[in-house]
């Protein structure tokens, strides 16, 4: 972990030093310093603190309604930030194997050599695309009180960046430098934010998210689904699916 505000320091237990080999162990330092370097300590302690602050006022009637709404957005943000964090521990390992290596540690201890890193990432791929609406919803109540992505959401998501035209540009050396940071916009950063969700949303694979994209495009068989009920929001093959009902019928 990395804790600290102006002199930031980073944690590291030894059970983790123990588990990792060189190359990893310079991912997951990288993984800490993205977190210090992108001041996401100063959330991380608001996130406690409004956490512990509910707790405390939890028995007031609807005294923690509007905490908890602020702690379930921040608990967003931090398992967002927990991907950004990865693409740093990336960007200075610039292994992907050993990135992936050690998130596959994290996940299943040191039996690495019972590991497959194919099969650990079709774990995220059947995770997100698996199951119908109500898997979906369930997913979502599940992840909600995490402060991480499940590690194989993470393995995924680093390896599809890794894979993309930001990561190379970076690699070429085309990126904002600090001393940039006052002719930053945050107008210009949430516009950024507010595509790459959408963008995210247009790709994902989660019946949900699908669900939400042919809303937003006005999808000609979107009643049809709804009136057959959840199951008509599975990711099965159209063709198993039984014959829609007609007015003859």
């Amino acid at each position: 972990m990395c804790i600290g505000l102006d002199e930031p320091i980073i944690v590291v237990t030894t059970g983790l030093v123990d588990l990792l080999d060189e190359e990893e162990m310079r991912a997951v330092v990288g993984h800490e310093v993205g977190h210090a370097l992108s001041g996401h300590a100063v959330y991380r302690t608001i996130l406690l603190f409004l956490t512990s602050l509910a707790l405390r006022v939890a028995w007031i009637p609807l005294g923690n309604l509007a905490i908890m709404a602020i702690v379930t957005a921040l608990r967003e943000w931090f398992r967002k930030s927990e991907l950004s964090a990865d693409r740093a521990g990336l960007l200075v390992g610039q292994d992907l194997q050993a990135s992936m290596r050690g998130l596959m540690k994290l996940a299943g201890g040191h039996h690495l050599h019972e590991m497959n890193v194919d099969a650990f990432l079709k774990q995220a791929e059947e995770y997100e695309a698996g199951g119908d609406l109500r898997d979906s919803v369930l997913k979502i109540l599940n992840v909600l009180p995490r402060s991480h992505p499940f590690t194989t959401v993470r393995a995924a998501e680093l390896k599809k960046w890794s894979e993309s035209r930001d990561y190379q540009r970076l690699m070429d050396g085309h990126y904002p430098r600090r001393t940039e940071d006052k002719d930053t916009s945050v107008t210009d950063s949430f516009r950024e934010s507010a595509a790459s969700y959408a963008t995210n949303v247009k790709s994902s694979k989660d019946p949900l998210m699908k669900l939400v994209t042919d809303i937003a495009g006005g999808a000609g068989d979107l009643g049809g689904r709804v009136r057959r009920g959840f199951g008509g929001f599975t990711t099965t093959n159209p063709k198993d699916q039984p014959p829609r009902e007609t007015d003859e019928d």
